[in-house]
């Protein structure tokens, strides 16, 4: 029988790309990062929904910036379960990305008495999405700190998320792809398949084609999948709805296994910043 309350309280960052009304329904808190137009900041999808910033990005020459939180964004996050005596889990993107994670750690400081507990992911937008749900529904049904943070030991020894960009120019402009890497890319009309896992992206493929990519995305994470029933699987795209739609009907088709979720997300401003529009997506957790 499930308690009413809840001992344990989840907070996370928003580059989770969360939809708001689950996030809201799950009891998860979101701090949001900063999207950047010239001298404008915005609060990632609270001053700046996706479709405004979408059609911003498509508009405007200069790219955005990406800017983490502030420690007082996350203090005030916290504060109101440490007054009510919960145990905090304040789960971030992956260190190697963003110091957002030192954001929170200095929050923590500012609450010497109370139990928080600040996890890297090790991963980043529906990955992050995953582990933040998985904790949320440990906390749900009464589970301690320590009964979360197991579950989300488990979750990312095992979590494997596969991404391709159709276009390097974003990545190369906000530094997270070199010169030569999108120009050799582009010379030889090469797409590159990512691996994202334990903190680290890695080349999983080189293809030809975008939509070569998508498949060699779907067969490895459909693999993943399928070790066993009950995996959490999560497709994401940065204003690539067709193509993502198109992803979910096919790794729902290669899945024999019984997922114990599976949904699609759309990238924030922040994930959208450095991946441009087109990149598409697949993070699993198996059972």
């Amino acid at each position: 029988m499930r308690s009413s309350g809840r001992r344990v309280a989840i907070v996370t960052d928003s580059t989770s790309d969360l939809d708001e009304a689950d996030a809201r329904s799950r009891r998860i808190d979101v701090v949001p990062l900063f999207v950047n137009f010239g001298d404008t900041r915005f609060r990632d999808n609270i001053d700046l929904t996706r479709e405004e910033f979408y059609r911003k990005l498509a508009s405007l020459r200069a790219l955005p910036t990406t800017a983490q939180p502030t420690p007082a964004m996350f203090e005030d996050a916290f504060r109101p379960h440490v007054e009510a005596g919960r145990a905090i889990v304040c789960l971030t993107i992956m260190s190697s990305l963003s110091g957002t994670i030192n954001a929170a750690n200095a929050a923590a400081l500012a609450f010497p008495a109370a139990e928080i507990h600040v996890v890297d992911s090790e991963t980043v937008t529906g990955g992050l999405a995953l582990l933040v749900q998985h904790a949320a529904e440990v906390a749900r049904d009464d589970g301690d700190a320590a009964a979360v943070l197991a579950a989300i030991d488990r979750d990312r020894a095992v979590l494997r998320g596969f991404a391709s960009i159709p276009d390097l120019s974003h990545a190369v402009r906000t530094g997270r792809v070199s010169r030569a890497q999108a120009f050799v890319g582009s010379l030889v009309k090469i797409v590159p398949v990512l691996r994202i896992e334990k903190g680290k992206i890695e080349e999983q493929a080189r293809v030809r084609t975008f939509a070569r990519a998508l498949d060699t995305m779907i067969d490895a994470a459909a693999t993943e999948a399928n070790r066993a029933d009950g995996a959490r699987v999560c497709v994401i795209h940065s204003h690539a709805t067709g193509d993502a739609a198109n992803v979910v009907t096919k790794l729902r088709a290669k899945i024999t296994t019984t997922p114990v979720s599976f949904e699609q997300l759309e990238a924030g401003p922040v994930i959208g910043t450095h991946a441009g529009q087109g990149a598409v997506g697949i993070f699993v957790i198996p059972g």
